[in-house]
């Protein structure tokens, strides 16, 4: 029993000394261990929202309206009212020099019009026909008297007019530069209160771009009647205003 038991003890020891002439020589299976790095500390950040606006001089305006006519029939309605429409094709074109793809057809429709009595009901009282347009006008210091010059040539309906600016992509980069200022400015405040510094700029992202135009709309009606009751006076009055360009942005910065 004993001399088995020897036996077997001497199977073990040449089984891993051959395992261990095999490791050396590069044979059979390799256990390796790699050491792990040490833990990332993540640095110290703020984030900060902040806006940037500018005030910017209007230099396009879009006038709507529209010539409106009436008529026993539809044709009458839609005949009278292109002979209206040539007038103030005239003014737009001739008079004031305005390109034809500075006009742009926004609506043309031919609708019955009716009354109402208690004894017959809706009686048919003939028919409407409205052709709306809105014009491109880039000499603003004769807006008033383009309005006056379409009423008086047949344009009846003044909707309203918007001021706005066809530099829009080159004042947002103005209103860019002052909301990452601002958020400087505040990023800064932050990390001196918490004793600390801003080492740069971790992650930027941009708001939506707000561009508020000047508009006219109530105020249309008054130059209307003021054009058509005196076309030979003063010009209308009409004020262009200034537009605010505003965005938003949202910056992270490393703190040290």
């Amino acid at each position: 029993m004993k001399q088995k038991t020897l036996q077997i003890m001497m199977v073990a020891m040449a089984v891993v000394v051959v395992g261990w002439i095999g490791f050396g020589r590069g044979e059979g299976d390799v256990v390796s261990a790699e050491s792990l790095p040490a833990a990332t500390t993540q640095p110290y950040t703020v984030t900060v929202g902040a806006s940037g606006s500018i005030m910017v001089e209007p230099d396009v305006a879009y006038l709507n309206l529209a010539v409106e006519t009436r008529g026993a029939k539809a044709t009458e309605a839609q005949q009278s009212n292109a002979d209206k429409f040539a007038g103030v094709e005239k003014t737009l074109y001739e008079k004031f020099g305005i390109d034809k793809k500075d006009v742009k057809t926004t609506g043309f429709d031919v609708q019955p019009e009716y009354n109402y009595t208690e004894k017959d009901g809706q009686v048919l009282k003939g028919y409407i026909a409205v052709h709306s347009i809105q014009v491109t006008y880039r000499k603003l210091p004769e807006i008033g008297k383009l309005f006056d010059a379409l009423t008086a040539s047949g344009a009846n309906r003044l909707n309203g007019v918007q001021f706005s600016t066809e530099k829009k992509e080159q004042y947002e980069l103005d209103a860019l530069k002052k909301a990452m200022d601002n958020a400087a400015a505040k990023a800064g405040v932050l990390a001196t209160s918490a004793k600390r510094q801003l080492k740069g700029v971790m992650n930027i992202v941009q708001g939506d771009v707000q561009n508020r135009p000047v508009m006219y709309a109530n105020e249309m009606a008054s130059v209307q009647m003021k054009a058509m009751a005196d076309s030979a006076g003063a010009s209308s009055s009409v004020q262009s205003g200034q537009i605010e360009i505003s965005t938003t942005v949202s910056v992270q910065y490393e703190m040290q």
